[in-house]
C-alpha cells in the first residue's frame, strides 16, 4: 500500500525512496550521508527485492508502490481495488473480467499509460462484445505480485518510450521473497478462500541460492500459482451469469547469477493460462496463454561514470474463442490472435561530480498483433518505437535542478487489400513520426523533512495498429473495405505541469499535488471530413487537470492512511463510446480511500477498517444501433467499507482475513463500461475471505 505498516518498514521505505527518486533528483543524496537525507523524499513502501524492473518518474513527485502482500491481506486478492487507493490512479475493471486496465489522470488505453509485468509492456487489446473495450488488459495472478509500481507524469527511461500520461510495473515474487537472508533453500505456500464466487486461491513457490566456487553468488526460484472464480452477487442479489468463469494458472520461473560485486544478472520465464467466460462485458470464452522470456544485466564496476543496465524482452500472447454453452451469441466463435512483443534498452549513468549525475540511454520495442479472419474490427499490424533518453541532475545548496531530453520514434505498418480490374492484392501501408521531448524540474528542500517541488514535461503516444488498421484483420487476402483505414494518424503529445510539496518524518508523512496535462492530436473514433468514421486526431487541446493528496500515520498502537483525488478530467468520447468503442477513461469528480487500523501483540496482529468513497462518475453508452453516437450516463457516488486483519502466528505462519463491501451496498462501479446499465449486475456484494501463508 502507500502507507506504512510496520515500524522497520519506515527506514526501509525512506532508504528506498532514495534509491527510486534518484533519477530526478538523485544529488540530494551523493554528497551526504543518505541517513541524513531519507525523510527528504517522496513515500513509499517497497517490499522483497528492489534491484528488480521499476518505474521512477522524472516529475518530482511521488512514485506509489503498493504491496503485494496487502494486495492479499486486506484487499481480497483485488489488484484493481489496491491500485485505486493510489490519488491519481484508477482501473477499468469490469467485475466478470480479470483483466487491469490502469488509468492514469484520466488516461488509458492504448498505450497511454505503459503497464507492465516485470519490465515487459503489456499491450493486449481485443473488443468483443458491445461492452467490450480496446483498452490495453493485463492478466496478472495476485498471488504472484510482489509489488505494483506506478509513477505519474513523465517517466525515465525505456518505460517512458511512448508513455503519454506514466507507467505501471506489476513486479512478481522473486528470490528474495522466498528466502530470508541468508537461507540456502526455502518455501513458501499461500493459500485463501471466500464466499460470493471467491474460490480457492493458491500459490506454491520455492527458491534456492549458493556460492560459486570462484567467488560471486547465485540463485533460483520456482513458482506456481491459480486459483478459480465463479459466480458472483452484487449488494443487490443479482447474480453474474452461472456460466462465469476465471481459472488462470500461471508458472514462474527466476534466477540470477552475481559472479562478482560489479555484475549481476537475472533471468525470468513466465507461462499464464486461463480460460475466462466475461458473459456480461464480453459474451465469449476466452482460452488465452502468455509466454514471455526476460533478461536483465546490471554492470556497476567500481567507476563513478559506468553504472550500465540493459534488458532484453520476448512475449507471445494468443488467444481463441473456441465457443461455449452460455454464448448468447457465436458470431466471433472461432477468433483468434496472437500479440508478440519484444523489445531491447540499455542505459548508463555517470556521476561527473559530487554535484552533478547524467542519466542516458537507448530503447527499442516492436508490437506485432495479428487476427485471423474472425477477428472483427480488430485490426492486425505492427508498432516499432525507437527512443534515445538523457537526463542531468544537479545539485546547488538546498536546491535540486533536473533537465532532460527524449527523442522517440515510431512506425505503424501493415497490409491492406487492393482490388483493380476485379483483382485483389495486398499492398503495404505504414505511417511513422517523431517527436523531441524535454523535460525540467526543480525541488527545494526546507529542511530535512520538508520539501517543495514543480515540473515540466512533454510525453507523447504513438498510434497503434488497431487504430490505423481498424477494421483490417485476417480477411485482408480475401479483399474487404479499408473505408475506416487512417494512415494519417499523428501521435498524441502533451505537455504536462506539476507542482507539489512533501513532508515525511518516522511517524508519519503528508504530500500533496497539483497537475495540469494539455494533450493535442487526441485519438478518437470520429467521423472524419469525408463523412466517415474512423480512427482521427481531434483539433485542439483535450485539458485535463487534478489534485492529489497523500497522508499517513505509524505509532506503537495505531496506523493509518488518507489518500484524495479531485479530477477534472473531462475528454471526448467517440462515437460510438459504450457500443465497441468503450475507451473512454474519465475519472469521477472526486475519490478518496481512508484506512484506520490498530495493532495488537506488539506488531504481530493487526485489524483495520477501509472506507472507498467513489464520487459522481459517467459512462458512454450508444444511443441505439442504428444511431450509436456518444451519450453520456451519470453514474452515481457510492461509499463502501471494508475490514481486514492479519496475525503473525510465528516466524514461519500468517493468518489473514477481510471482508469487502461489508454492509452489502449495490453500487455501480466507475470506469466499468455500461454493462452494469439497464439491469445488468452491479458491483460486487458482501465477500468474505480467508487465508494463510507459510514460510518453511
Amino acid at each position: 500500500m502507500t502507507t506504512l505498516h510496520r515500524t522497520a518498514g519506515v527506514r526501509m521505505r525512506l532508504h528506498c525512496s532514495v534509491a527510486i527518486l534518484v533519477s530526478c533528483f538523485p544529488i540530494a543524496t551523493l554528497a551526504q550521508d543518505v541517513s541524513q537525507n531519507v525523510t527528504v523524499l517522496d513515500t513509499i513502501v517497497v517490499e522483497g527485492n528492489t534491484g528488480e524492473a521499476s518505474v521512477e518518474t522524472l516529475t518530482g513527485g511521488e512514485i506509489a508502490v503498493v504491496e503485494g502482500e496487502a494486495v492479499a491481506d486486506s484487499y481480497t486478492g483485488d489488484v484493481a481495488t489496491a491500485l485505486r487507493s493510489v490519488p491519481g490512479v484508477f482501473t477499468r475493471s469490469p467485475g466478470d473480467n480479470p483483466a487491469v486496465t490502469v488509468n492514469i489522470r484520466g488516461m488509458q488505453g492504448f498505450g497511454r499509460v505503459n503497464t507492465m509485468i516485470d519490465g515487459i509492456p503489456q499491450t493486449f487489446r481485443n473488443m468483443s462484445g458491445h461492452g467490450g473495450s480496446y483498452d490495453d488488459q493485463v492478466f496478472v495472478d495476485p498471488g504472484l505480485v510482489a509489488s505494483a509500481d506506478v509513477a505519474k507524469g513523465a517517466v525515465a527511461g525505456a518505460a517512458g518510450m511512448g508513455a503519454l500520461a506514466g507507467a505501471a510495473n506489476f513486479r512478481t515474487i522473486g528470490i528474495d521473497d522466498v528466502l530470508d537472508g541468508e537461507e540456502r533453500v526455502g518455501g513458501m505456500l499461500k493459500f485463501s478462500a471466500g464466499t460470493n464466487g471467491y474460490g480457492p486461491h493458491v500459490t506454491a513457490a520455492g527458491a534456492m541460492q549458493g556460492n560459486f566456487a570462484t567467488g560471486g553468488d547465485w540463485g533460483t526460484m520456482l513458482a506456481i500459482s491459480g486459483y478459480e472464480n465463479g459466480q458472483y452477487a452484487d449488494g443487490d442479489g443479482t447474480k453474474s451469469s452461472e456460466y462465469t468463469q476465471d481459472e488462470p494458472l500461471t508458472i514462474l520461473a527466476k534466477a540470477r547469477f552475481r559472479p562478482s560485486d560489479a555484475l549481476e544478472i537475472n533471468i525470468a520465464a513466465q507461462d499464464y493460462n486461463n480460460k475466462m467466460f466475461p458473459a456480461s462485458s464480453s459474451g465469449y470464452l476466452w482460452d488465452m496463454e502468455r509466454q514471455s522470456v526476460s533478461a536483465d544485466v546490471h554492470y556497476n564496476p567500481a567507476s563513478e561514470l559506468i553504472n550500465i543496465s540493459a534488458s532484453a524482452y520476448w512475449q507471445d500472447m494468443s488467444f481463441d474463442f473456441p465457443g461455449h454453452e452460455g454464448q448468447a451469441f457465436n458470431g466471433n466463435t472461432g477468433r483468434a490472435g496472437t500479440d508478440i512483443s519484444k523489445g531491447l534498452s540499455v542505459s548508463n549513468s555517470s556521476r561527473i561530480t559530487p554535484d552533478l549525475r547524467l542519466d542516458y540511454g537507448l530503447a527499442w520495442s516492436n508490437n506485432d498483433y495479428d487476427v485471423n479472419e474472425l477477428g472483427g474490427q480488430n485490426g492486425s499490424g505492427e508498432l516499432d518505437k525507437l527512443g534515445a533518453f538523457f537526463q542531468a541532475s544537479y545539485q546547488m545548496g538546498a536546491w535540486d535542478f533536473g533537465a532532460g531530453l527524449r527523442y522517440d520514434t515510431w512506425e505503424v505498418s501493415g497490409e491492406i487489400p487492393e482490388t483493380v480490374g476485379g483483382v485483389t492484392n495486398v499492398v503495404p501501408l505504414d505511417n511513422s513520426g517523431e517527436e523531441l521531448l524535454p523535460n525540467l524540474s526543480a525541488r527545494y528542500h526546507f529542511s530535512d523533512a520538508l520539501s517543495t517541488y514543480a515540473s515540466y514535461a512533454q510525453t507523447m503516444r504513438a498510434p497503434t495498429a488497431t487504430e490505423m488498421f481498424f477494421g483490417i484483420n485476417g480477411n485482408v487476402h480475401s479483399g474487404g473495405s479499408t473505408i475506416s483505414v487512417n494512415p494519417d494518424l499523428d501521435s498524441e503529445k502533451a505537455e504536462t505541469f506539476e507542482i507539489g510539496v512533501n513532508y515525511a518524518s518516522e511517524l508519519y508523512y503528508v504530500s500533496a499535488s497539483a497537475f495540469q496535462s494539455n494533450v493535442e492530436d487526441f485519438i478518437v473514433f470520429e467521423t472524419d471530413s469525408d463523412n466517415e468514421v474512423r480512427f482521427i486526431n481531434i483539433p485542439g487541446e483535450t485539458k485535463l487537470r487534478g489534485i492529489e493528496l497523500a497522508g499517513g500515520f505509524e505509532t506503537e498502537r495505531f496506523f493509518g492512511s488518507l489518500s484524495v483525488t479531485l479530477s477534472d478530467t473531462d475528454q471526448p468520447a467517440a462515437q460510438q463510446a459504450g457500443g465497441g468503442q468503450d475507451q473512454y477513461g474519465e475519472l469521477p469528480n472526486e475519490y478518496l480511500t481512508l484506512d484506520l487500523g490498530a495493532k495488537f501483540q506488539g506488531d504481530d496482529g493487526r485489524i483495520g477498517a477501509r472506507m472507498r468513497y467513489v464520487g459522481d462518475s459517467v459512462v458512454a453508452r450508444y444511443t441505439s444501433f442504428g444511431d450509436m453516437t456518444a451519450m453520456m450516463i451519470d453514474k452515481p457516488s457510492y461509499t463502501l467499507f471494508d475490514l481486514y486483519g492479519s496475525y503473525q502466528v510465528s516466524d514461519n505462519a500468517e493468518l489473514f482475513a477481510s471482508v469487502e463491501n461489508v454492509f452489502d451496498k449495490y453500487y455501480v462501479e466507475a470506469n466499468s463500461g455500461d454493462t452494469s446499465l439497464n439491469g445488468g449486475i452491479g458491483g460486487r456484494g458482501r465477500t468474505f475471505t480467508l487465508g494463510a501463508t507459510f514460510r518453511f
